[in-house]
């Protein structure tokens, strides 16, 4: 069955799927965490070359045993940014647990929507994947207590053509990548991750909201597969 239609089979809205619009999506709190390479490359890279430069290191990109990552968490709704939080590592643990989600991301995410609850007198909802820490008993349990499993947006894992965040953390991706120099050491990236965050402007954040009736009809189009985004 279609990713998409499930989902909203799944809420009760399939009927209502092809009337919803972009201000329909602009009542959802996009987020998700990202990893940021210190060092590297960003992404994939294409070389152009003929067939006999094949192993010229010009042409190479040399392999690290290990590059630093960095690790953050942020949230939009409408045109409005939430907060940006750093994985301190030395603070929060080496990897991102449900136990640590709970405890150091949450509150941000809960205090924003309290926020635009408030500023909109209307109801908001928050869309994080299917990621385990996402969905684990405990991560429930936490954000029932919280009363804020009811307005939890049906999603799944591996679904990053929809999740509107990934444009984001693209966005600023590729702006850091064009950074002269690049920024090599983790003080120097994190700075970059938090004024390329900074940037990102109500203009940014509704072209991406403007491209989800388009998005969601790809997928459809995919029959729930791979999409250009």
């Amino acid at each position: 069955m279609n990713v998409l239609i499930l989902i909203l089979e799944r809420l009760g809205w399939a009927e209502r799927f092809h009337d919803w619009k972009v201000g329909d999506w602009s009542k959802i709190i996009w987020t998700d965490e990202a990893a940021f390479n210190v060092g590297g490359s960003p992404g994939r890279v294409f070389v152009t070359r003929t067939a006999s430069e094949e192993y010229y290191s010009s042409c190479l990109l040399p392999r690290f045993v290990k590059l630093e990552t960095i690790h953050v968490w942020g949230c939009f709704f409408g045109t409005t940014k939430g907060p940006l939080l750093f994985w301190d590592k030395a603070v929060m643990g080496q990897t991102i647990t449900a136990k640590g989600y709970c405890e150091h991301t949450v509150p941000h995410l809960e205090a924003f929507w309290y926020q635009v609850s408030r500023e909109t007198e209307d109801y908001v909802y928050i869309l994080q994947d299917g990621a385990s820490i996402h969905v684990a008993n405990h991560t429930t349990m936490v954000l029932q207590e919280k009363g804020l499993y009811n307005y939890l947006f049906p999603w799944i894992a591996k679904s990053p053509d929809l999740n509107l965040i990934e444009g984001v953390w693209r966005l600023i991706k590729a702006r850091i990548h064009a950074r002269i120099p690049r920024p090599n050491n983790n003080p120097l990236m994190r700075e970059a991750i938090q004024e390329e965050w900074d940037k990102i402007d109500a203009q940014d954040l509704q072209l991406l909201l403007s491209s989800m009736p388009e998005r969601v009809q790809a997928v459809l189009n995919a029959q729930g597969g791979h999409t250009k985004y």
